[in-house]
């Protein structure tokens, strides 16, 4: 029996799994026993390769953008005339208004569409990761130097922000979760929701949405203002401790408990529990990504682990490393002069993610000899996806004129969806590498067929955040004439001209090259399961002063409030047409952001979008269970099916993300049905509704929304056969 391994990528959980081969016969499983992190949709892989809607060859799109016809072409086409017109663009507007929207993981190579980019011109760049975990790093980078991780074994106190887990989501952290629940450890739960995570909790703390930088800013007041932090690594360690305890001073346990609609005690109780503790964690969850206040409550976050001395005990602040090629060292950030990433946008009006704060680390990068440009998580020198999307409509300092949407489905994927979709339209080239035709393919001129995570070898992590390497091994052949990404930008760089800095014949001689100066080879790393680099500046902090920054010095230089605070979020339509709360992002247990509706098994269990309601508001709206509605803001509307829910808060209304419908016959409904069903249609990409300094969009709490019942079908719900 011949056994192979890799990393699951039906979601972003990243459980290790094996298949066993006997002849034909696959099975697949855990890679571990002991640790079985496994959900159902790590045995549907040939279900999902197989699938008779699966895009195979490349599809040129002979007729109008949104209105197309597809013909078939040769890799060798497609390669031809897209490097052609991309060539076009760039003479006539210059490289930065050639962009790319990817997300490395669904590739499963990080750093090489970077290094193209580099060698294009363009500092134009974004991923999906930049309004979920990607932003969460460079926050914590600005206090830190770098993303901090938790120590599950050791903690005996765990808090969650939002986050709910089970054995669909996230399994790997849900089976940590359980083991350190079994060793008695304590778990407060932040969530207006009463989930099942929140079920297990010692303390749940049902708060307002959108307000949970001011409870963590109240329980920054109470553990100094009891003495309860620890005051060596403090004054050993910290810098702005003085200036954090005056801000905290200003949300005392009273305010804080009027703001979050929570029992005042409950803010105490919960602060000493975690303060007292010996080894406590607060996980990553993307509910603090996704707020009007994320950099403040991330910020917050950062100084709960800092004062409270868990920082290098059961928090883990690792740092870049040297050794093995980096994906921020592949992708050569030093060939972008400066005048190309002073035009990088979003680089002044929401900076944090860009190259104008990647470059105040120079000097903390050069004491911790590091010889590259880190990139943390595919976001430290990314552009602004809002100001990217108004270039794309004409409205931005230059045009941008040619998209790469690589393995996202980049039209379903942020805030102000119809914006996008107007964005797309505008282009001179559209270039989409992909699975499915989604409705991001649908506006596209050529789709090009990707290969599935387990039909590739990879070279793991395609983000840098551990110092690892570690290898995925494709389990069976791509299908039809998919290709990797690496055939795609090989390619693309040998017709423009760019051969020599992409020399590597196929991922395989990338791979060798990478972890040359390891000492190690692909086949050994097979044979191996991994291998490490040195990190630089374990148990330090790369910042600008070397130290934990309570008080942002990136941050002030920037422009921005360098400590934490609390703004009430605001919709300039709440004027009292819009009842409800609104609250975006939720994920079904059986899909993965805009992806796997098309799998019959999975889509038997959660068969349509639904709007989670609590009865007493259906009553009042005269709703029923599985009744169709219509939610509205005043920004856009989408249409989903009732579901009565206890857990779900008075007042509020809780969209799911991702939905479109995949059966849809054609391009126009296809594209049709991500306008009715997916939470992009309801929530602005405007500057009064992203938080400032990053450019994430509030989801979580502050736009306001209605819901009436459907009154009848409408024409794509109808061609869609609802």
């Amino acid at each position: 029996m011949e056994t192979r391994y890799s990393t699951c990528v039906f979601c972003d959980g990243g459980c290790a799994v094996k298949a066993e081969f006997e002849g034909d016969c696959m099975r697949v499983g855990p890679a571990d026993r002991a640790f079985p992190a496994f959900c159902s949709k790590a045995r549907l892989i040939d279900e999902y390769r197989l699938h008779p809607d699966r895009l195979t060859k490349p599809l040129k799109n002979v007729g109008e953008r949104g209105n197309p016809s597809w013909q078939e072409i040769s890799w060798d086409q497609a390669l031809d005339e897209i490097a052609e017109r991309l060539h076009t663009v760039v003479e006539t507007y210059g490289a930065p208004a050639v962009a790319f929207a990817e997300m490395p993981l669904n590739v499963g190579f990080g750093g090489i569409t970077r290094r193209f980019m580099s060698r294009l011109g363009s500092p134009n760049y974004t991923a999906p990761t930049a309004l979920c975990m990607g932003n969460t790093a460079q926050v914590h980078r600005a206090a830190y130097g770098w993303f901090s991780l938790p120590n599950w074994e050791a903690t005996d106190c765990v808090v969650y922000f939002g986050q709910h887990r089970d054995e669909e989501r996230w399994p790997a952290e849900y089976l940590a979760l359980k083991g350190a629940l079994a060793r008695g450890a304590s778990l407060i739960v932040v969530d207006p929701r009463e989930t099942p995570t929140a079920k297990l909790a010692t303390h749940h703390l049902r708060i307002r949405y959108g307000t949970d930088a001011a409870l963590a800013l109240g329980w920054l007041h109470v553990i100094i203002e009891e003495g309860l932090y620890d005051r060596a690594f403090v004054e050993s360690q910290c810098l702005g401790f003085d200036d954090l305890a005056q801000r905290v001073a200003a949300y005392p346990p009273a305010r804080v408990a009027e703001i979050c609609g929570i029992d005042e005690e409950a803010v105490c109780t919960t602060a000493r529990v975690y303060a007292r503790a010996h080894a406590a964690i607060i996980p990553w969850g993307v509910v603090g990504d996704m707020q009007r206040n994320s950099t403040s409550l991330l910020q917050a976050q950062c100084a709960l682990r800092a004062i409270c001395g868990f920082l290098n005990t059961s928090e883990r602040v690792l740092g870049p490393s040297v050794g093995g090629v980096t994906n921020a060292e592949l992708s050569r950030f030093d060939w972008l002069p400066a005048d190309k990433r002073a035009l990088q946008l979003g680089c002044d009006t929401h900076p944090l993610l860009t190259f104008a704060a990647s470059s105040l680390y120079r000097e903390a990068n050069e004491r911790a000899g590091v010889p590259y440009e880190p990139d943390i998580l595919a976001e430290s020198c990314s552009c602004d996806p809002a100001t990217l999307f108004r270039a794309m409509r004409g409205e931005g300092p230059y045009p941008v004129k040619a998209l790469f949407s690589v393995a996202n489905n980049t039209t379903m994927s942020y805030a102000g969806q119809q914006g996008i979709v107007d964005a797309f339209m505008g282009q001179d080239l559209v270039v989409v590498f992909e699975h499915w035709m989604t409705p991001t393919a649908c506006l596209a001129d050529y789709v090009l067929p990707g290969d599935m995570w387990a039909e590739r070898d990879v070279l793991g992590s395609a983000f840098d955040v551990g110092p690892g390497f570690v290898a995925g091994q494709a389990f069976r052949e791509p299908v039809g004439a998919c290709k990797n990404w690496y055939y795609v930008v090989k390619g693309l760089a040998d017709r423009l001209g760019f051969a020599e800095d992409f020399p590597w014949e196929d991922e395989h001689a990338l791979y060798d090259w990478r972890l040359a100066p390891l000492g190690v080879t692909w086949d050994d790393l097979v044979r191996q399961g991994g291998a490490a680099n040195e990190l630089v500046a374990i148990g330090k902090f790369v910042t600008p002063s070397g130290s934990v920054e309570l008080k942002s010095s990136v941050l002030e230089q920037l422009g921005f409030d360098p400590l934490p605070a609390y703004e009430e979020p605001t919709d300039p339509a709440s004027d009292g047409t819009y009842p409800y709360i609104l609250f975006a992002g939720s994920r079904d247990r059986k899909s993965y952001n805009t992806n796997l509706h098309q799998i019959p098994s999975l889509r038997a269990e959660e068969p349509e979008p639904r709007l989670f309601i609590n009865p007493a508001d259906a009553r009042d709206e005269a709703l029923e269970e599985g009744q169709w509605c219509v939610v509205e803001s005043a920004y856009g509307q989408v249409e989903l099916m009732v579901h009565l829910d206890e857990a779900q808060p008075v007042g509020t209304l809780r969209i799911p993300h991702g939905w479109w419908k995949p059966e849809a016959a054609t391009s126009q409904a296809k594209l049709e049905s991500a306008r009715l069903h997916n939470d992009g249609m309801l929530f602005p990409d405007a500057n009064w509704n992203l938080d400032p300094a990053q450019g994430v969009p509030n989801l979580r709490g502050g736009i306001h929304g209605r819901v009436r019942a459907r009154s009848s079908l409408s024409s794509a719900a109808s061609a869609e056969g609802d």
